[in-house]
């Protein structure tokens, strides 16, 4: 199985954290699908001390499907592991989190994201992922 990359994992959790927005649901919600761990890790990027919405997630709360909204999240959490290295094994967990969800065919969106395939593909033919198809 080939390595996921750390882009991806960073694409995946910011996607996650719009579509919790985008049901309806708030950032705690978000946390609660991860360990303590991971929580205590992004937990701090995204709320303050009190525990209210920095300008990131407000933003992502108001427009949850807008690309620079979501690339801002993407921009914070590839920060806070320029930072902290060491970060990746939980970001690597919540990424897991997420794709057990979707293997257990709970509904995820990635957004704003290119060439990802979540599930199977099953064809008799050609499958062609990306954008250069000469």
């Amino acid at each position: 199985m080939e390595p996921v990359t750390t882009s991806k994992m960073v694409g995946a959790v910011a996607g996650y954290l719009a579509q919790t927005l985008k049901d309806q649901r708030s950032v705690q919600d978000f946390f609660s699908d991860f360990t303590d761990a991971a929580v205590q890790w992004v937990r701090p990027l995204f709320l303050t001390d009190e525990g209210q919405p920095k300008e990131v997630i407000e933003d992502l709360q108001k427009d949850p499907e807008e690309k620079l909204n979501t690339d801002a999240v993407e921009n914070t959490l590839a920060k806070a592991l320029k930072k902290d290295p060491s970060a990746e094994a939980l970001l690597q967990t919540m990424y897991e989190t997420i794709q057990a969800k979707a293997a257990a065919g709970q509904t995820i969106s990635i957004v704003h994201s290119k060439n990802v395939v979540t599930g199977n593909i099953s064809t008799t033919g050609n499958v062609i992922i990306g954008d250069n198809n000469s």
